[in-house]
């Protein structure tokens, strides 16, 4: 809510005549809401299209939100116009949307059918304990981040995080769309076989 803050966003929605705060409650509620619709539909996308083709589609979609809220805050305070604010927005929207169609859950599914059954739990504990601690790591260490590079200079390093990700997606990440959760590590058979 701050960067929504910094953005202008509640300007943008007390320009139609609310308050500061039911406008910073109407941004964050807007920036949240296209959520949900998005982590419904990757539950058909996933068997579809695969873990890995959504990933590889919706991390660079990813790291344009990154670009767009940071060129957003660079040009908040030389505008006169509530542009960067509506792009703020819709890069909030947009990164939301990607992130549910992609490292949000992919992770946790491709944990559980890359590795064999007998390594499985262990494995998803790994996981899930790098992603609390990065998680960790990434809201502890926001505010210094903010005072040293300034909140643009933030996101357009997190946007260079979504990329050096999608070339690891690319280069290690392999598919795992079709194959049996019983397989040893998804080295076996297909549903199909």
């Amino acid at each position: 809510s701050q960067v929504l803050k910094e953005a202008g966003v509640p300007r943008l929605f007390a320009s139609v005549g609310l308050d500061e705060n039911a406008a910073s409650l109407a941004a964050t509620a807007l920036a949240y809401a296209p959520r949900l619709p998005a982590m419904l539909a990757t539950i058909s996308l996933m068997d579809r299209l695969g873990r890995r083709s959504l990933l590889l589609r919706f991390i660079p979609l990813m790291a344009l939100s990154h670009l767009a809220l940071a060129a957003s805050l660079l040009h908040m305070a030389s505008a006169s116009s509530a542009l960067p604010a509506a792009a703020a927005v819709v890069a909030l929207c947009g990164y939301g949307v990607a992130f549910s169609l992609s490292l949000g859950p992919i992770p946790n599914i491709l944990t559980s059918e890359l590795f064999p059954m007998r390594a499985r739990a262990a494995a998803m504990s790994v996981s899930l304990a790098a992603q609390f601690v990065c998680n960790t790591a990434v809201g502890a260490g926001f505010p210094a981040l903010r005072a040293s590079l300034g909140s643009g200079g933030v996101f357009f390093a997190f946007a260079a995080v979504c990329a050096a990700g999608w070339l690891v997606t690319a280069v290690a990440v392999p598919e795992t769309k079709g194959r049996a959760l019983e397989d040893d590590g998804g080295e076996g058979k297909t549903k199909a076989s």
